[in-house]
Order: structure tokens, then C-alpha cells, then sequence
């Protein structure tokens, strides 16, 4: 009864992320990350979208403390949700923001068997850099706020907006700036320091997380940071740009 239980709290997130819908969904029987982890596995099968990658959330405090995590969580990039900037996105039932942050390509599997994971050997693997922004939300309404309850609700995660790719200067990506405009405003500034004190360590914590269930980041995976600022409220009719120094910027007009 436990394993139906999930299995039908998985079909209903895929069946409102596909509408874009929220609804009240019983996620009392999500007890453990063993059962976040299934749930979260299986509503994206049933969303029946391939995986582009993963989406970190809740790298930054400031963001946790929005998002009511404890720690950092993940969840699925689905292909179909996967975009390349400038975007035009419809924001969904549920939407809690936009997270301002980096997507970083996989060139090579890893962590391989012995890998050490530390920030030089995630530098050696990443191919790419994008600047991106990312949306989160929620498929469900009357949950708590809670760890296990955000990774098995596709780790908040709605939509990815890459913009163009580049090789950047892993050394210094802590001290890059950001700054996010909405209509052409500045709201906000902040550096790749705000991510768990450099922006590759969220890469590194993803591969230690997925390695100790026996997973890997696979070659050609994209892996977002989490939000480098405070997640931002856009509404309908708002176009967000985010911009990197020395790397680039991405723009989104929302509907």
C-alpha cells in the first residue's frame, strides 16, 4: 500500500506540472529521502520527459531560508522544460520565483570509481558554462515546507533558460558579479562567493550525493548552481536579464 501510495502522489505531480496546476496531494506517506528520492524518480517518468540534467536548489542560505530547506536538494532538468535564452516562459500555477545562476555542461561521466570529488576535479570535467535562470515551484498546495516534501515535488524545480555557452576562469568564478534587471531595473547583485563559497563546490556536492547512491553525473549533463541572490518574484508581463561579468547574460520575458 506504502509503494502505491507514492507511486499515485508521483502520476499526480507529473499530471499538474504538465497542466500547470496546483492541487492538494497527500504527501504524508513521503516519510524518508529514500521515499522523496522514489517519488521524485518516478514523477518524472511519468511526466515522460528524458533528463537534461539537474537543478540545485537552496545552495544559497538566503535561499533556503525562502524555500524552508535545511540543505541544498536537487531535482530532474526535464528535457522538454529545457530552453535556450532568450526565452518566452508561461508561468505556471505554483511559481515561487526565478533563481539567477549558472549551468555548467559535463564533458565526461563522472565521479568514475576513485574519483576524488573536490572543486579541481569538477573543473576538469565541465565543457561549458552557461548563464541561466531557473524557476521554481510547487505541484501542490497544504504540504509542508520540508526537505523531503521539495525533493519529491521534482526538487521545486519548473523550468531551465541557458544562454550562451563559454569557457570561463574557474579560479576566479567566486569573485564574478552578477546583476539581475527586470524591465531594464537592476533588483539585485551578487558573487559566485553566495554558493556554498564557490559555484563549483554546488557541482561537487551534487556528484558526493548522487555518488553515494551509486549514480553519477552522466557526459553531457547539465548541472545549474542554485541562485546566486535571493530568489525573485517575476510576474506575468516581466522580462528578467541576468547578467555575468566576463561570462555572459540570459533574458526571459514571462507570461
Amino acid at each position: 500500500m506504502h509503494k502505491n501510495s507514492l507511486d499515485d502522489l508521483a502520476i499526480a505531480l507529473a499530471r499538474n506540472r504538465a497542466s500547470g496546476t496546483v492541487s492538494g496531494l497527500a504527501f504524508a506517506g513521503v516519510v524518508s529521502r529514500l521515499d522523496a528520492d522514489e517519488v521524485q524518480l518516478a514523477a518524472l517518468d511519468a511526466y515522460n520527459s528524458d533528463l537534461k540534467g539537474h537543478a540545485m536548489a537552496g545552495t544559497n542560505p538566503a535561499c533556503q531560508t525562502i524555500l524552508g530547506l535545511h540543505a541544498p536538494i536537487f531535482g530532474p532538468i526535464a528535457s522538454r522544460d529545457f530552453f535556450n535564452g532568450p526565452g518566452h516562459v508561461h508561468l505556471p500555477q505554483g511559481t515561487i520565483g526565478a533563481q539567477c545562476e549558472l549551468a555548467f555542461t559535463i564533458g565526461n561521466s563522472f565521479p568514475l570509481k576513485g574519483d576524488e570529488i573536490d572543486r579541481q576535479s569538477v573543473a576538469e570535467t565541465i565543457i561549458a558554462c552557461r548563464p541561466t535562470i531557473g524557476l521554481l515551484g510547487r505541484r501542490a498546495f497544504g504540504a509542508p515546507h520540508s526537505d523531503i516534501v521539495a525533493i519529491a515535488d521534482f526538487g521545486l524545480q519548473v523550468a531551465t533558460i541557458c544562454g550562451p555557452a563559454i569557457r570561463v576562469d574557474w579560479d576566479g568564478l567566486d569573485q564574478v558579479q552578477m546583476t539581475a534587471r527586470i524591465n531594464g531595473e537592476s533588483v539585485v547583485t551578487a558573487k559566485g562567493s553566495a554558493i556554498l563559497g564557490h559555484p563549483l563546490e554546488a557541482v561537487a556536492l551534487l556528484a558526493r550525493e548522487l555518488a553515494g547512491q551509486g549514480k553519477q553525473i552522466n557526459a553531457g549533463e547539465v548541472v545549474t548552481t542554485g541562485s546566486w541572490s535571493p530568489i525573485l518574484q517575476v510576474l506575468p508581463g516581466q522580462t528578467l536579464s541576468v547578467e555575468f561579468e566576463t561570462i555572459g547574460k540570459v533574458s526571459c520575458t514571462f507570461d
